[in-house]
This record gives C-alpha cells, sequence and structure tokens, in this order.
C-alpha cells in the first residue's frame, strides 16, 4: 500500500506539468529573498535549491524536496498515531493520510505546505511524547518542538495556530498548566520564533506588504455562499467519508480521558475552526486553508478505526477505499488531459472549457524565438500579471529577468527585474482561438507603453501532438519603473 502511494506520487511529479502556483515560486524564488510577499520562503528556498544542486529544472528536480516531504509526513503521521494507540492505529492513519487527495499532491507539488506538514507533524509528535512522560518531560524534547514550530513559520503562517491550540490545551488541562512552572514551554516558544525572523525582516522593509494582502481577506460581511463552496472544497479535498471519520475521530478524542490525544485534536480543531469561522466572512478563501487541521484528524482517525468495532470498522473503510479510488482515477485522467487532451481530442478545436493553459510545458518556446532571431537583442521579458510571468520566467529557465506591467504582481514587483527598463518582448500565453482574439487590445495596451511596439508572429505549441497554445509575442521598449514603496515611504503618506 505504501509503495502505491509513492508510485502515484512520482507519476503525478514526472507527468504533471507545472502549475500556476509552481512556476511562480520557481520564478520568484531564483532571486534570493529573505522571505516572499505570498508566504514564508521555505518552500520557495526548496526546488531552486534542488535545481542549482542538480543544475537541471525539469518537474521532478524541482518536486524533489516536497516528495520527501511528504514522505517524511506521511512517517510522522503514522508515529503519532503509534503513539496514541499502537501500531495498527499508526498503519490506518499512514494509509488516510497518505491517499487523501490534499495530503497526497501537498507532497508532490510546489506548495507551502509542503514544508509545513512534516514540520507541524514533527511538532506534535514531541508534544505527545511530552504529555506521555508527564513530569519526566526533558528540556531536549521542548527544544524538538521549537526547532519544528521554527521550522513551520518558515514555511506557511498557518502554523501560528499549531501554539495558540496547545496554549489553549494547556490552560485546560491540569497537566498542561504545570507546563507554565518549567522552562520547556518558553524555551521551545523562543527558538520557534526564530523561523520568524526572516519574515518579520523582510516585511519591515517592504511596509508589511504581506500582512497587509492576507489580513485584506476579511472583513466582506456574511458570505453563506462562500461557506457553502469551502465545505464541499474540503470534503473534495479529503473525500467525503474521510472528513466525516475526521470529525467523528475529533469528538471522540474530546471525550475520551487520554490527555494525549486531547492534545492532537486540540491541535487539529484550531485550523479548522478558524478557517471555517474566516470562510463565514471571506470572499477570497480557499479550502486547503484549513488542511494543517485535518492532518492532525488523520491519527485520531486512525486511533478511532483500530478501537471500532470490525462491522463498523470494515464499512468506514469500504467507503474510503471506494471514494478514494474513484478520486484517484479522475486525478489521473487529468494528467493524461493535461499532457495528450485526451478528454477533447475528438473535437475539431478545444472547447472553451478545456483551458489547461495554465498547467502547460511552454519549455518549447524560447527554442522557436532563438530559431526565429525574435531574442536578438531583447533585455527582459514583460507579462500581463503573475500568473502568466512565472509560466513565462520557467519557459526560458530564468535566462532573462521578468518584468510584470499590469494587474497584482506579487512578489515580482519587489524583484529587481520588474524596474528594468530596455528592449522586451511581452509574452502572453492562451489557447489559440482565445490569443487570436486577445491581440488587437494587447497591442493597444503595449502601444501605451512604446508607440512603437509592434506584434510578432505567435508561437504555437503542441498538446499530445495537436496545436493547442498560443503565444502572443509583443517587441517593445519598456521605460525604467519606480521601486515599491518601502516602509518609509508608507509612513510619508
Amino acid at each position: 500500500m505504501l509503495g502505491l502511494g509513492v508510485a502515484l506520487r512520482l507519476a503525478m511529479a514526472i507527468y504533471t506539468p507545472l502549475g500556476v502556483d509552481e512556476a511562480y515560486a520557481v520564478a520568484i524564488a531564483r532571486e534570493f529573498s529573505w522571505s516572499f510577499f505570498d508566504h514564508p520562503p521555505l518552500g520557495f528556498w526548496a526546488p531552486v535549491a534542488a535545481a542549482r544542486l542538480t543544475g537541471l529544472e525539469w518537474p521532478l528536480i524541482l518536486r524533489l524536496p516536497d516528495l520527501l516531504f511528504g514522505a517524511l509526513a506521511t512517517w510522522l503521521i503514522y508515529l503519532i498515531a503509534q503513539a496514541l494507540a499502537g501500531r495498527r492505529a499508526g498503519l490506518y492513519a499512514l494509509a488516510l493520510f497518505g491517499f487523501a487527495p490534499a495530503f497526497a499532491l501537498a507532497g508532490v507539488f510546489i506548495l507551502p505546505d509542503g514544508p509545513l506538514a512534516p514540520a507541524a507533524a514533527l511538532a506534535v509528535w514531541g508534544l505527545v511524547r511530552i504529555v506521555q512522560a508527564g513530569r519526566g518531560a526533558t528540556l531536549g524534547q521542548w527544544l524538538v518542538v521549537g526547532l519544528a514550530l521554527a521550522l513551520g513559520l518558515a514555511s506557511k503562517y498557518q502554523a501560528g495556530l499549531i501554539p495558540l491550540s496547545v496554549l489553549a490545551f494547556a490552560v485546560a488541562t491540569p497537566g498542561g498548566r504545570r507546563w507554565f512552572a518549567t522552562p520547556g514551554p518558553y524555551a521551545a516558544s523562543a527558538l520557534g520564533l526564530v523561523g520568524l525572523a526572516p519574515v518579520l525582516w523582510w516585511n519591515a522593509q517592504t511596509g508589511w506588504a504581506s500582512f497587509v494582502f492576507h489580513g485584506g481577506r476579511t472583513g466582506d460581511g456574511l458570505q453563506l455562499a462562500n461557506f457553502a463552496r469551502m465545505a464541499a472544497g474540503q470534503a473534495l479535498y479529503l473525500t467525503p467519508p474521510v472528513l466525516v471519520l475526521g470529525l467523528v475521530a475529533m469528538r471522540a478524542a474530546f471525550r475520551s480521558r487520554d490527555a494525549a490525544q486531547g492534545l492532537v485534536a486540540a491541535v487539529a480543531l484550531g485550523p479548522v475552526a478558524v478557517f471555517n469561522l474566516l470562510y463565514l466572512f471571506s470572499a477570497e478563501s480557499f479550502p486547503h486553508w484549513t488542511m494543517l487541521g485535518w492532518q492532525f484528524a488523520m491519527p485520531l482517525a486512525g486511533v478511532w478505526l483500530a478501537a471500532a468495532p470490525p462491522a463498523r470498522r470494515r464499512r468506514a473503510l469500504r467507503w474510503r477505499a471506494g471514494a478514494g479510488a474513484l478520486t484517484w482515477a479522475l486525478l489521473l485522467l487529468a494528467v493524461v488531459h493535461l499532457n495528450t487532451g485526451l478528454l477533447t481530442r475528438l473535437a475539431a478545436t478545444p472547447p472553451a472549457w478545456d483551458r489547461t493553459t495554465n498547467a502547460f510545458d511552454y519549455r518549447g518556446l524560447a527554442p522557436a524565438l532563438a530559431a526565429r532571431g525574435d531574442l536578438e537583442g531583447v533585455e527582459l521579458l514583460a507579462s500581463r500579471d503573475w500568473i502568466e510571468a512565472g509560466a513565462m520566467s520557467l519557459a526560458f529557465a530564468g535566462r532573462l529577468p521578468m518584468r510584470v506591467l499590469w494587474g497584482n504582481p506579487h512578489h515580482f514587483a519587489f524583484m529587481r527585474a520588474n524596474r528594468r527598463g530596455g528592449t522586451a518582448l511581452l509574452l502572453a500565453p492562451d489557447t489559440i482561438a482565445r490569443a487570436r482574439a486577445a491581440l488587437p487590445g494587447l497591442l493597444e495596451r503595449a502601444r501605451a507603453i512604446d508607440p512603437q511596439a509592434r506584434a510578432l508572429a505567435p508561437v504555437i505549441l503542441p498538446r499530445g501532438g495537436r496545436d493547442y497554445a498560443a503565444v502572443n509575442v509583443i517587441r517593445l521598449h519598456l521605460p525604467p519603473a519606480a521601486p515599491p514603496p518601502t516602509a518609509t515611504d508608507r509612513e510619508k503618506q
């Protein structure tokens, strides 16, 4: 079973073109930064480090750190459940975690959730051991928790909910209240804050850009429709049987007399409760924000399954197996379609719904432009927004700097290239029909910057042996741009 999980992840890593967030992460992390506009740095540094160590920018190489993160997280989830209720509980938890789509894909694709998952799992495993040790817990055990928390906070902001959940557990339980009289929690907290140091340093230089961005995702009034969408999204990310099993297991853990189970349940409930409450008042949210909490429902579900009557356990596992098999079949079908266009091969032209240009291999673009001589004298590339900027930068393996002209540039706004001027190629990818329709408007916008801007022939790229994507190409001269405002500039405003 574990071997099947590894095989599925490897297949996804090798054959799935890099998606929007992955291309963006690689593109912006090529220029060193202590942190990034969207997230803390660890998940961005890892794929670029792998590429530089090997000299290769293949999808498998770029995703290799996340594959390792996923394997480590799976093993630690097993250890948590084993520590709670033995080997059988560990095996059930391993199966649930390893095949739930959200956790499996976070262990493949380049996402901040990749390093967050093992870091958070190491912290919780260490805390379980501390609870079970009681008065015999050592400072070394607390320092392991602190180190894990530092890695988590250097991966994704959601890690900050772990110490808050642990604090609530400590206040609510007699054993936890004894921690306040020992040096361990304070040493772990101090060490954990080291992981935030690069984030705070970068934000202090940029007017706290990350916090302003994430803070703007709330305050939209009551959003019941969004809450329903997020609930459905969580069920899809986990599969419905696993979501229900996780809820049942959390309830059982809170009702048990086992303090270690109560701790894990508190850590699980924190992100699930906080983000589902946020979904009620946000129009811009994503269902994967709760996954840090659901991650720790998996060892609790393993404990519940190990203790359940055989008939009930068999019924739960049958539902899980059926939903999992269907989900993975659909995911593998999607991978095949991304590479071959299988689902629309019989259509004369790809239908409007078949838009996979955000998960497309554009590596043929740079050689095609070079063969036509269109790269002569070009000093930089330009894109319409951060999504296309990531894909186009990846297509050139970072050989030319990238500048975002319109839309939200995200971290590109803070890179040196976004202030450069010179002769540029504006690259705008889409399906062939949509690219053709967009060219007049694109050229008009380019000429507002440079009246001499001219359109070159689009580059047509195939998918599965059939022309599918087109990249509009406009040559223009870009004047230098002003740097983004710093914290000092914002104070002056």
